[in-house]
């Protein structure tokens, strides 16, 4: 660990893969890591469908190998906003390690939540 290219290559850059499926409701599948970086790329999409008159929301986390609180911060107001709109938010694919940070913020009780599968 003492060349500086091998601390630069296991750094890098965060990368989210955001997918949007049509239907009722719509789910944004995310894949990837969900950080201060990548968040706004996911509130982008939320943002896109609530523009599009979209009540209710699936997000499928099992791809995400990285949540952190900015991530959070977007689930919970696209929880908000799914509320304004007479909706809800459902959330699959959580992780052992996401439910609990989500249980903590009492999200658990906001939102329909789906542990990911053995």
């Amino acid at each position: 660990m003492h060349r500086g290219e091998d601390v630069e290559a296991r750094v890098g850059v965060a990368e989210l893969t955001v997918t949007v499926t049509p239907g009722t409701p719509p789910q944004v599948t995310l894949s990837g890591e969900v950080d201060l970086a990548t968040a706004p790329d996911f509130e982008r999409a939320v943002n896109s469908l609530f523009s599009q008159g979209t009540a209710s929301l699936a997000v499928d986390l099992s791809g995400v190998s990285y949540l952190d609180s900015t991530g959070v911060s977007v689930l919970m107001r696209a929880v908000k906003q799914c509320r304004d709109r007479g909706g809800d938010l459902s959330i699959v694919g959580v992780s052992d390690r996401a439910l609990r940070v989500m249980k903590l913020l009492s999200l658990d009780r906001m939102v329909r939540l789906y542990p990911q599968g053995p």
